[in-house]
């Protein structure tokens, strides 16, 4: 598995990418106003938003929303593979959040390259697939697949 704290800078086209390569990558640390802000716009739940009703259900304190999690993963992936030439994203697959997050937890992620071809019937274009690990430490929080459209150097 490459690990970085740095961009991995040379995964740039679709052949730079290959079935099997694993990344690691990631240092987010969540906060309770981000959490806060987040919950208030897209995801009012009261076990996002009041640290005694989300005691009251049995969380440890306020959560945070899972789409929140799912967008934070796709803000580490952009700082971790800067120069891919990502066309576009056709979507994303299989979400699941298996544990809750609170402020103060440290997030990270390990990515596999599940697919990667080239696209018939676009010249120089590509596609391939991730299976991203969002951790806290050693332990799976979150899990999606993604799936991105990009260019081929030939």
């Amino acid at each position: 598995m490459r690990e970085s704290s740095e961009p991995f800078l040379n995964n740039q086209w679709l052949e730079d990418f290959t079935v099997g390569q694993k990344f690691r990558y990631g240092n987010w640390v969540m906060k309770i106003e981000e959490m806060l802000d987040f919950a208030r716009l897209y995801d009012p739940e009261p076990f996002h938003l009041d640290e005694a009703k989300a005691r009251a259900l049995g969380w440890d304190g306020i959560i945070a929303s899972g789409p929140q999690i799912s967008a934070i993963w796709r803000r580490m992936s952009k700082d971790a593979f800067p120069n891919a030439e990502i066309i576009v994203s056709p979507g994303w697959d299989s979400i699941r959040w298996f544990k809750p997050v609170y402020a103060g937890d440290v997030l990270h992620v390990e990515t596999e390259i599940t697919e990667a071809r080239a696209l018939k019937s676009r010249d120089r274009q590509g596609m391939i697939k991730l299976d991203n690990r969002i951790m806290r430490g050693d332990e799976l929080v979150s899990q999606l697949s993604s799936t991105w459209f990009m260019r081929a150097q030939s």
